[in-house]
């Protein structure tokens, strides 16, 4: 016979429970970040890699090596290639930003003489100079290629965590549901289906978003003329991706190709003021997707307000910076789902509003459910439907 708890005993145990995981929490602070762009990089490569494992009808752990072969072999050959080219033309941008710099010096120095001010500006251009001369020379790459080496560690953690994410998520999603009480594991599993859906959701509509900022980005560059539009537009619908700091790279970049460049022969303007023409159009842009896109396509697939998801983007910018910004409209989303069941538990009401433990649609025909993911031979899991199951019962009883 099992000696029960008493409820004295239960209490103290959950709060040692908690207060030990709060401060494991606390303890691995520094593996968060990590570990929440691998989960990222496993949630978008799973898709993938579900196709081709139901496809090909290999085992799932080839199918990961092989994709994850592919993009690790895809990245070092980009990075081998590029980093020489990267290096070089920022030394070349750096030569042509110390000659605007003495133009646009030559330039104010001229007005102040001729306005008769008495101010000095030739120290602060000295200094604005250097420091970007200095930024974007050899020696500061290289110290910034020496610091990411220095981060292999962490490089290394992401991409191991990935792999075994994506080889093992459906093991460690089951092992994590039946963490659960019996009774309440088709609870847990329904909260886990609909978390599933908030954040595909949002996958969806950031890839939308990419799509619309890249192709609104291509056409108004391709309408002032801009060389390379096509590029232009792909930068900013890649960058899109990290808000506000990714669209301001894309709008720099821009910018200098527009003051290099000049403006067409069917516009009549200095290279100045056609800077200034493209600097408008990717602000124009990027305020209509902060204030009204983002807010819309969003909320929409996430079931929020406009208002509250662009607040929640802008203040997590603001607070948390960039890796809080990309994931907190999913988080809130998340939260409002959990939130929803425990406020139904707590008031003794039905969390699911009476409907079925399942969508219909998800229900395989022979009762079970079907998964995001199956196991290694590429076939779906299924598990028995619990209302079956309680039928079933009743059925027998009777």
């Amino acid at each position: 016979m099992t000696n029960h708890w008493s409820r004295t005993t239960r209490y103290i145990v959950f709060f040692l429970t908690l207060g030990f995981l709060l401060w494991f929490v606390w303890a691995i602070g520094d593996l968060i970040g990590p570990l929440v762009i691998s989960a990222l990089l496993a949630y978008v490569l799973n898709p993938p890699i579900n196709y081709v494992n139901s496809v090909s009808k290999l085992p799932r752990t080839l199918v990961v090596t092989l994709v994850y072969i592919l993009l690790i072999s895809i990245i070092g050959l980009a990075i081998f290639f590029l980093a020489p080219v990267a290096i070089a033309q920022g030394q070349t941008l750096a030569r042509e930003f110390e000659g605007i710099l003495n133009a646009l010096q030559t330039t104010i120095t001229t007005e102040i003489d001729r306005i008769g001010l008495d101010i000095n500006i030739e120290g602060a251009f000295v200094t604005l100079q250097n420091q970007f001369t200095t930024g974007l020379g050899a020696d500061q790459v290289f110290r910034v290629l020496s610091a990411a080496s220095r981060n292999l560690v962490w490089i290394l953690i992401i991409l191991v965590t990935t792999f075994y994410l994506l080889q093992d998520w459906h093991r460690l999603r089951e092992w994590l549901i039946n963490i659960a009480p019996p009774d309440y594991r088709s609870d847990v599993r329904r909260i886990y289906g609909e978390i599933k859906d908030t954040w595909q959701a949002y996958l969806w509509g950031q890839i939308l978003l990419m799509l619309i900022i890249g192709i609104l980005s291509g056409v108004g560059s391709a309408v002032v003329g801009l060389q390379g539009a096509v590029v232009l537009g792909l930068i900013a619908g890649i960058l899109d991706v990290i808000p506000s700091v990714g669209p301001a790279v894309a709008m720099v970049i821009a910018t200098l190709v527009a003051w290099f460049q000049g403006p067409p022969d069917y516009l009549p303007m200095t290279n100045t003021w056609y800077m200034i023409l493209v600097l408008g159009i990717y602000v124009a842009i990027q305020s209509i997707e902060n204030i009204w896109l983002r807010p819309r396509i969003l909320g929409q697939n996430l079931r929020m307000h406009p208002g509250l998801v662009f607040l929640a983007v802008m203040g997590a910018l603001a607070i948390g910076g960039i890796l809080v910004a990309l994931l907190i409209v999913p988080l809130i989303g998340t939260a409002g789902v959990i939130g929803a069941y425990l406020r139904a538990r707590m008031f003794g009401l039905e969390p699911w509003g009476g409907d079925l433990a399942y969508d219909p649609a998800d229900v395989a025909p022979e009762g079970g459910i079907l998964l995001d993911d199956g196991p290694d031979n590429g076939q779906p899991a299924a598990v028995e439907n619990p209302r079956a199951v309680r039928q079933r019962e009743q059925s027998s009883q009777a």
